[in-house]
Order: C-alpha cells, then sequence, then structure tokens
C-alpha cells in the first residue's frame, strides 16, 4: 500500500484503471504550467508514484479481463452447448413426434380400412341372407303351390266321388220303396206263422 497524493492510502487491489487514470488526469490538471512552453510543472515523486501505481494496476486490470475473457467464454461454451442440447431434444422430439404422427397415421388408416372390410362383409352378408331368403320363400311357394295342387285335385276328386256316392244313394232310395211294402207283408207272415 502506498499513500496517495492527497495522503490518504490506497488499496491497489480495490483501485480499478479507470480510476487511476482519471487521477492522473487530475494531477496534470492541477500541475503547474511553464508559460508560453506547453509545458507542466509536476512533483516527481507524485508523478512516480502514480506511474508505480497505474503498472501494479495494469497487471490486476488485464488478470481481471483475462479473467473475464475466460469466464465469458466459458459462458458462451455452456450456452452453445445448452443451445446445442436443446437443439438435439427438439430434434429428437419432432422426430418422436413425426413417427408417432405416422403411427397414428397408419393406425388412422388400419382403422379406416377395417371399417370399409366390415362394412363391405355386411353389404355382402346382408345381400347373401337376401338371396338366401328370396331362394327359401321361391322353394316354399314351390311348395306351398304343389300342395294347394294336390288339394285342389283331392277336392276335386272328392267331390267327384261324393256326386257318385250320391248318385248311388238316389238310385238306392229310388229303387227302396218297391221293396220295403214287400218286405213288411214277408215280415208279418213270418211272424203270423211263428206264432
Amino acid at each position: 500500500m502506498r499513500e496517495g497524493r492527497e495522503g490518504r492510502e490506497t488499496d491497489v487491489g480495490e483501485q480499478d484503471l479507470l480510476a487511476l487514470l482519471d487521477e492522473l488526469e487530475g494531477f496534470l490538471a492541477e500541475s503547474g504550467r511553464i508559460p508560453l512552453t506547453g509545458r507542466l510543472l509536476v512533483n516527481e515523486q507524485e508523478a512516480f508514484e502514480l506511474i508505480d501505481r497505474l503498472r501494479q494496476c495494469i497487471p490486476e486490470a488485464l488478470h481481471q479481463a483475462q479473467k473475464l475473457t475466460r469466464e465469458r467464454e466459458r459462458l458462451m461454451n455452456q450456452a452453445r452447448e445448452e443451445g446445442e442440447h436443446l437443439i438435439n431434444e427438439s430434434r429428437a422430439y419432432a422426430e418422436k413426434l413425426t413417427r408417432e404422427s405416422v403411427i397414428v397415421q397408419r393406425a388412422q388408416e388400419n382403422a379406416d380400412q377395417m371399417l370399409d372390410d366390415a362394412r363391405r362383409m355386411g353389404r355382402e352378408m346382408r345381400l347373401a341372407a337376401r338371396d338366401y331368403v328370396d331362394e327359401s320363400m321361391e322353394r316354399l311357394e314351390s311348395t306351398v303351390q304343389t300342395v294347394l295342387a294336390e288339394v285342389r285335385r283331392g277336392r276335386e276328386q272328392l267331390g267327384t266321388l261324393q256326386a257318385a256316392a250320391g248318385a248311388d244313394e238316389d238310385e238306392r232310395h229310388a229303387s227302396e220303396p218297391a221293396e220295403a211294402p214287400a218286405r213288411e207283408a214277408s215280415g208279418r207272415e213270418r211272424g203270423r206263422t211263428g206264432r
């Protein structure tokens, strides 16, 4: 530590280069001038002390500047690494979303295809069922017509038989009245003789 121009102690570590330059400027501004020469009268001891303090401060300032430069480079490298990491994560996430989107799209396409297949199969089954029912009804209609024709023939035959039986009955009834009194008479005579 050295005593400053104004008699106060200064800590070189605490002073920065700009403060010392300001002090040098003030020192020179307060120095006396030699008229007509453009020269200054300065206190030699104070000037050398200020120069010594500047020399001590310059390496410290350089050291601080280097330290700041290293810190800045470290922070920039860290930011670059974090940025690259974020970019890589973003790319990976985008690729994942793309893959998932493709998977979802394929799943949707598969679902649509399955739905179309189910609709087609349902339509085919309805058509097949309708054809089956139509064929079954056609067979039933044919069977019913055959049975109906048999029923009609049976009724016709029955009608013919009834007509023939009715004619026989009529004939029998017609011949019966003449035979009936003769039978009655012979039955009476048998009754008398039997007594």
